[in-house]
């Protein structure tokens, strides 16, 4: 079993492995970058400011915080429902037909597919 963090973005129901998120923050308070690189919505204050990428959909009200390999960045998202545990026995492969592996899989819950998000390609993309 996984615990995973749900969200939603551009109505698409999506999961995060807990084990990379660190914090769920508003967007109150985000600047844009005046010629911001591919899929960033903008940075939210801090010591060092949080770079929030957007490779779901550029709305939303939540950023999800992430670490990967010692690298912290936001990702925009519309809300983020809680914390699920999934059996990885029910993930699917990843989806055929993807430019970039931001998708890893999917699984169906409650009747409805959900999409394992990558937070590796996330955070490690070229494109940012």
């Amino acid at each position: 079993m996984r615990t995973m963090v749900e969200f939603q973005a551009s109505g698409v129901r999506y999961c995060l492995p807990v084990e990379t998120t660190r914090a769920v923050r508003s967007t109150v308070g985000m600047v844009a970058l005046p010629s911001p690189q591919p899929n960033v919505a903008g940075l939210l204050p801090g010591d060092p400011p949080l770079t929030v990428l957007a490779p779901y959909g550029t709305y939303g009200d939540h950023v999800i915080v992430l670490h990967v390999d010692d690298l912290d960045c936001g990702l925009l998202v519309e809300s983020v429902t809680g914390l699920r545990r999934i059996d990885e026995n029910d993930i699917r492969p990843a989806p055929r037909g993807q430019e970039k592996a931001l998708v890893s899989g999917s699984i169906v819950i409650d009747g409805e597919m959900v999409l394992l998000a990558d937070p590796r390609e996330i955070v490690l993309s070229p494109d940012v």
